[in-house]
């Protein structure tokens, strides 16, 4: 896991476009493991604007041409496939049945999950999409600043990927500022379809809640997926 995380922390800062704490050690103990990052002091973040471009630009650094990662990682405590694709429909569709694996569901939910998966291609006709870096778990608790206030990030889940599918769990946990969204579209514009795609990647952080956390999301889960197939 911690492997996984450092090579994360390193993309992420090889691009130079966000600050993230340095790695300095992984290594293993006796009774698991360990991971020695930088130490920054931080504090709230408030220049919410500033995370928006900076966030933009990370999701605009030239990459790779194909989709995923040199190595699995993990969202919470679930493995998170990275297996290089030359579509992102192809990536999503295999997180997503992992996802739906782990759960497994049954009845009416199945029949909506394996929908899904048979019909993801077309929420995506029409876009041009290339592979963007993307930190992958940025929830409010992954973000704050440095003593300067300059924006933070840590804790990734890192791939390339759709750069939309960043935003999905920003918007499920909240904590960011319409100036973070203003500033982030001023440099990516929203695409036809937005609203309805960003359904879709809150089903994945809604399916992996379920799996470590239990049936308090079955109901969200079966909510967003009706949505999604009306």
């Amino acid at each position: 896991m911690f492997e996984a995380e450092l090579h994360g922390l390193n993309a992420l800062r090889h691009t130079h476009t966000i600050r993230v704490p340095q790695p300095l050690r992984v290594g293993d103990l006796s009774s698991g493991a360990f991971l020695i990052l930088e130490y920054i002091p931080l504090t709230r973040l408030r220049d919410h604007r500033k995370l928006g471009h900076q966030l933009a630009n990370l999701h605009l650094f030239e990459g790779p041409s194909q989709f995923g990662f040199d190595t699995n990682n993990y969202i919470g405590s679930t493995m998170q496939p990275n297996g290089w694709h030359d579509t992102w429909v192809d990536l999503l569709q295999e997180r997503l049945q992992y996802q739906f694996d782990c759960a497994q569901f049954t009845g009416h939910m199945k029949n909506m999950a394996d929908k899904l998966i048979r019909r993801l291609t077309q929420f995506f006709k029409g876009l041009d999409i290339r592979p963007s870096l993307v930190h992958g778990d940025l929830w409010a608790g992954n973000c704050a600043a440095d003593s300067s206030g300059e924006p933070v990030v840590f804790d990734p889940a890192v791939y390339w990927g759709h750069h939309e599918a960043e935003l999905s769990i920003m918007r499920m946990f909240g904590g960011f500022t319409l100036d973070f969204y203003d500033a982030y579209h001023e440099r990516i514009p929203r695409a036809p379809g937005f609203e309805l795609r960003a359904q879709i990647y809150e089903l994945y952080h809604t399916v992996n809640h379920y799996n470590m956390f239990g049936s308090g999301y079955l109901d969200q889960c079966q909510r967003l997926l009706e949505r999604i197939l009306q």
